[in-house]
């Protein structure tokens, strides 16, 4: 195993896929495979859906493509949020919130951010309607949130029709833009001290705690009825507040929410190799590009088993042959892909050679460049062309302040989500590689907790909040055709509860700001969702209809 310090082994998604791609081909930050046992694994960091989705696009774009004069936060990974020039971005207000909500004793209490466009709202008198902008992680809340960002833009560009009073509530860790605005004073010392009280329940009862505020500052009454909208992490937090705070909240748009807690999530790469067969919606994938792929990785895997094929592996990619001797290494360098492969943050848009499904497709059917291994080797070459810098010096930011690792310990307490590419499975890497124990060894590692505690804590959490068949109304739960987070979402609607299905879009990619390059899914779904919280907005909400 290795340290959570571990530069190759703390990134997420395909920010840590990519720059552990260039890593491993320039020999930078690799650990000797001398040192590694070679029946062990390096421990393989679970993908954080919201950060992965941002670096995706990140990385898929050369950075980001600019839709606007946007603005940077700086825990996010070069993207810009896109905010309109004549809409300034509004300063943080505060509300006091206990530092933990179900532990009476407590009198520990830290000042939350939250972030308010009142620019179109019609007072409290009018019926009309208060939007909640929920924080999480990928990228953290910050003011743009209620202006223009990727975060809950199809409520901000419905504030001026509906007369709402939009607002935006940073999360209590992912958030934390300052010591002053976190639930604890430091981050040093024992990560479980720091981490104690992060957790989905002690989230959802700030946003209580916050909506008793907004009641008051605003004189707000019932007749102002509340919709929650989320995307990814904030999502399922959206969808949640409904769920168990009904009294409070009216309606949700739950965006790409996976709410079904799970220890081993093989659908999340099961979902990427369906979508590179997707070819509508402008996502250009066929069957023979899924089979091309999976096919190139069962050849690199079955190369790795004797020096004849590593020589051969040596000459294809430019790297040394002995690299290929440890099973470690073999993870690293197959076990999540030999070349970047993006599904949750397909871009469609995007130009660069490889940056999206498209682009990876064109190479990767086209016979004349060689055998499939030849052709995922000439896929990487031609994305490490232009990826650069970005990689290395901007993909590999996690969700930590210092050396808290958030969202990590989250999969730890309540979520599991390893995603893993297991021999049998439709994963088109090097399967047997990516694990369940090589995902979640770091839970007992870094915070003392086993996988047993860990299946326990899952258990716990899909009773708590009813999992894939929540028990409420008036929640729409919107997912994109090439997300790998919708293997984990509710899917079928029932009495109550509406789901949306997006051709060929990606991770909550309607929550973002509209532009012209949109899908024509993208468009319709934001037009389909708009049409649904009108129809909650109509209703009581009290029972299903």
């Amino acid at each position: 195993t290795t340290s959570r310090k571990s530069r190759c082994h703390s990134m997420m998604g395909a920010a840590r896929l990519v720059a552990g791609m260039i890593l491993a081909a320039t020999g930078a930050c690799v650990i000797d495979a001398a040192s590694i046992p070679s029946q062990t694994v390096a421990v393989v960091r679970p993908t954080s859906f919201g950060l992965s989705s941002h670096a995706d696009r990140v990385i898929a774009a050369g950075l980001a493509r600019d839709r606007g004069s946007g603005t940077t936060h700086p825990l996010t990974t070069g993207t810009t949020h896109g905010a309109v020039a004549q809409d300034p971005i509004p300063t943080a207000e505060y509300v006091e919130q206990p530092q933990d909500h179900f532990n009476t004793s407590n009198t520990e209490t830290w000042q939350q951010a939250f972030f308010v466009n009142d620019k179109y709202w019609k007072g409290p008198g009018s019926g009309a309607p208060v939007f909640v902008c929920v924080g999480g992680e990928g990228p953290p809340i910050d003011g743009s949130a209620v202006v223009s960002s990727v975060h809950c833009n199809n409520a901000v560009e419905w504030l001026e029709e509906t007369g709402a009073l939009m607002v935006a509530v940073e999360h209590r860790y992912y958030g934390c833009h300052n010591m002053s605005a976190c639930p604890v004073k430091s981050f040093d010392g024992a990560a479980q001290n720091a981490l104690r009280f992060l957790s989905s329940k002690q989230a959802l009862a700030d946003l209580a705690n916050f909506h008793a505020h907004a009641m008051a500052k605003w004189n707000l009454t019932p007749a102002n009825k509340w919709i929650s909208w989320g995307g990814s992490y904030p999502g399922m937090l959206a969808g949640w507040f409904r769920v168990k705070y009904p009294n409070l909240i009216h309606g949700s748009v739950a965006s790409s929410a996976p709410v079904l807690a799970a220890l081993d999530m093989p659908g999340y790469n099961n979902v990427v190799a369906s979508a590179y067969g997707v070819a509508d919606q402008g996502v250009g994938g066929s069957p023979a590009c899924t089979s091309a792929i999976a096919e190139g990785h069962a050849s690199i895997k079955t190369m790795f088993g004797s020096a004849a094929g590593r020589e051969q592996l040596s000459k294809i990619f430019n790297m040394p042959a002995s690299y290929f001797v440890s099973r470690s290494n073999q993870g690293d360098f197959a076990g999540n892909g030999v070349a970047y492969f993006p599904s949750q943050g397909n871009d469609p848009t995007c130009t660069q050679a490889g940056c999206n499904i498209n682009e990876i497709c064109k190479v990767m059917v086209d016979t004349t460049k060689g055998t499939p291994v030849v052709r995922l080797a000439t896929l990487r070459q031609t994305q490490l062309d232009w990826l650069g810098d970005v990689a290395t010096t901007r993909s590999m930011s996690g969700l930590r302040t210092g050396d808290a690792d958030y969202w990590g310990y989250q999969t730890c307490t309540e979520f599991g989500f390893y995603q893993t590419c297991e021999v049998g499975s439709q994963c088109f890497y090097a399967q047997g590689y990516v694990t369940v124990g090589s995902m979640d060894s770091f839970c007992q590692a870094e915070f003392g907790i086993s996988q047993t505690e860990i299946s326990t804590a899952i258990d716990k959490t899909n009773k708590f909040y009813g999992g894939n068949k929540p028990n409420s109304t008036c929640i729409l739960y919107p997912n994109g055709e090439v997300d790998p987070w919708h293997s984990l979402s509710v899917l079928t609607p029932v009495p109550g509860i509406d789901t949306l299905w997006v051709e060929g879009a990606s991770h909550h990619a309607w929550t973002h700001p509209s532009a012209p390059g949109d899908q024509a899914s993208v468009v319709a779904a934001r037009k389909k969702i708009r049409t649904y919280v009108t129809t909650y907005l109509s209703k009581s909400c009290a029972t299903s209809e």
